[in-house]
């Protein structure tokens, strides 16, 4: 992050918020450099940071635990984070004058034998970015973007929580496991879900840029040896945010007319692809 990232972009007038993966905290000072993480950039010019604030899961597990084994031995042990900015948005015609917006970046856990994971850490952050938001003049009303790599496929319930913004207590992806107290918890109280339903549910009515007719534009953002397909999203707030165009995928007759078969190699220094979205503010909350 300070040695290129920040170095290189902030040439170019962009500042940046970045947090590692937790277990950063149990390296050494040189170690920590290489600790990879969350970073959110922005231009100095057009937006001013008015508040941010780091959520490691593992940390938020151990709080949330309720006496539940699994929190503890399945959420707990994963170092996954995730960060969250609210910026003003700098008017050339006003300086008086602060739109703001809220920026969500994180990195939810890998493995797919652990969908109950990722859907446990999905829950608790955006039950944290509620309570985040709730402390800002605009609150739920404010323009939002979502950032990440969710690990996690278009039709996994990690992007079905997001984007339909409740997910059954008993989807197949929880294996089973009830995760007693934390589920009592976070249906009732984190999630403002007071009714006695059985559905995990957040307050963002949230839009993925690549859905619609521009899902077409997009088949990998990742491109291993023995995985092809969409784990990296960007979503928006549907009301008052649209996408006007996006970043589309690779070239896919290229890859397979260079016979290369997966990623990182000499060509692609990551397993993970891009992407891009240009984004419109509608009418956002002052």
């Amino acid at each position: 992050y300070s040695s290129f990232f920040l170095k290189e972009l902030s040439q170019h007038g962009y500042l940046g918020v970045f947090q590692p993966k937790s277990r950063a905290k149990t390296v050494t000072e040189e170690e920590r450099k290489h600790v990879d993480g969350c970073a959110i950039f922005y231009n100095k010019s057009k937006f001013a940071l008015h508040k941010d604030k780091y959520f490691d899961f593992s940390q938020l597990a151990i709080a949330n635990s309720e006496g539940a084994d699994d929190m503890i031995n399945r959420v707990q042990t994963k170092d996954n984070i995730g960060i969250a900015c609210c910026f003003d948005i700098k008017d050339p015609t006003n300086a008086s004058k602060h739109q703001k917006m809220i920026m969500l970046n994180t990195h939810i856990n890998w493995d797919p034998e652990y969908s109950d994971v990722k859907l446990i850490q999905n829950i608790m952050f955006m039950s944290e970015v509620d309570s985040f938001v709730k402390d800002i003049k605009g609150g739920h009303s404010l323009p939002v973007v979502v950032c990440g790599d969710f690990n996690s496929t278009p039709d996994s319930a990690v992007i079905e929580f997001l984007l339909k913004s409740q997910i059954s207590t008993e989807h197949s992806d929880f294996h089973g496991l009830k995760y007693h107290g934390f589920l009592k918890k976070a249906n009732g109280e984190c999630v403002g879900n007071k009714n006695g339903s059985k559905n995990f549910k957040h307050n963002f009515k949230l839009k993925s840029c690549y859905s619609d007719s521009l899902q077409n534009e997009l088949m990998y953002t990742n491109y291993t040896y023995d995985f092809k397909g969409i784990l990296d999203h960007i979503m928006h707030s549907k009301d008052n945010i649209r996408t006007l165009g996006v970043l589309g995928g690779i070239d896919v007759t290229w890859m397979e007319n260079n016979k290369i078969i997966g990623c990182p190699n000499v060509h692609h220094p990551s397993d993970h692809f891009p992407i891009v979205a240009e984004l419109e503010l509608l009418n956002a909350a002052r």
